[in-house]
């Protein structure tokens, strides 16, 4: 199923086309600006890596693994698999492309409701803290990648502690939630694209090398032309929406963090890295973490500190991340939403409080 059918993401753009009318009666000499305020290196690298994800999602290879753990007859160790795969998928894919692939598989469980949610709640945790540590495994990871500059193995290095107390974190809670009891689920495998997996599998280190170098650019009217050929319908699945979604969050919160009573706000705060941190964590709750991450760019150059919080900052309640909201919504039932707060306040206060400890 395409991801636009399912989540609609038409629909996410609309808050932040609303805030730009708001923001543009207040501060209406700068709209010729507006395209400046555009991080276009972000957005380039986020199309060629929304081509190749959807090329590596169309292939059915990934969907194919998550369908064999299925088997699984253990709940706790189907769960801490399911989170294991959920994870690595992120860091990579990005942490929606993962959820697309994994929560699909995971409603076929022949499970009861409140179970079924356990899963797909303790996915989308797992899509947080895998997308951790790379600067491609979320949107925010790739912004803050460039607008500061830092190289690939730099940025995984300094990210991997967080990552890991983040995963820790998460297994150790889904050891306690998950009983070992017996569950088992017939499940159909389906037919890999295997050339199509190949292609994409190649094209992705390729991506990832010419992003690392500042190459981007001429790499991805390359990418467009390789799928186009014998791949078209992956350039049509594409969820080219989040390009349009990122470039007005880019010129919303540059003209947000130019208001004054706003600057001062954050300005109080001694923007310290434990209080960049914290304050990183807060903002995600309310405006969502990429928003969040461009956000405080604008007052802080300490990265790292807002790298921990956006990332730590994507738990707790629903909007703190896209991929909460993906998660939530594929499940089509309402008490997710409880059963997802019931976890994730409890995650985002554990993994907070032992974030600051170790490192602020």
């Amino acid at each position: 199923m395409n991801c636009m059918e399912i989540v609609k993401r038409e629909a996410v753009v609309l808050p932040f086309l609303i805030l730009l009318i708001i923001l543009s009666t207040l501060i209406p000499h700068r709209a010729e600006e507006y395209l400046t305020f555009v991080d276009w290196r972000t957005i380039t690298a986020l199309a060629g890596l929304l081509i190749v994800a959807t090329g590596m999602e169309e292939s059915g290879f990934f969907n194919a693994a998550s369908k064999r753990i299925l088997r699984l007859r253990s709940r706790r160790r189907l769960a801490i698999s399911l989170i294991l795969l959920t994870a690595f998928l992120s860091t990579f894919l990005t942490n929606d492309v993962a959820l697309f692939i994994v929560v699909p598989s995971t409603l076929s469980l022949p499970c009861e409701v409140e179970e079924t949610c356990r899963f797909v709640v303790f996915e989308a945790m797992a899509a947080n803290a895998g997308s951790t540590l790379t600067p491609i495994g979320n949107p925010q990871n790739l912004f803050l990648w460039h607008h500061w500059g830092i190289s690939f193995l730099d940025f995984v290095t300094k990210m991997f502690p967080v990552s890991a107390v983040l995963m820790l974190l998460l297994l150790i809670l889904a050891a306690f939630v998950f009983k070992d009891s017996c569950l088992y689920s017939e499940v159909n495998d389906k037919e890999i694209k295997g050339r199509l997996a190949t292609l994409s599998l190649i094209l992705m280190l390729v991506y990832i090398i010419a992003l690392d170098a500042g190459r981007a650019t001429y790499i991805l009217p390359l990418l467009v032309v390789v799928y186009a050929i014998p791949y078209r319908n992956v350039l049509r699945k594409v969820d080219w929406m989040l390009l349009l979604v990122f470039a007005v969050m880019f010129i919303d919160f540059h003209l947000l963090s130019e208001i004054e009573p706003v600057s001062r706000l954050v300005h109080s705060f001694s923007l310290t890295a434990g209080n960049v941190f914290v304050l990183s964590i807060l903002t995600s709750q309310i405006m969502s973490n990429v928003p969040a991450a461009i956000f405080l760019s604008k007052f802080t150059h300490n990265w790292l500190a807002v790298a921990y919080g956006v990332n730590v900052g994507g738990n707790g309640l629903f909007a703190a991340s896209l991929a909460n909201i993906i998660a939530l919504r594929m499940a089509k039932n309402r008490k997710i939403w409880i059963y997802f707060h019931k976890y994730s306040i409890v995650y985002l206060l554990l993994t907070s409080a032992l974030t600051c400890i170790l490192f602020f």
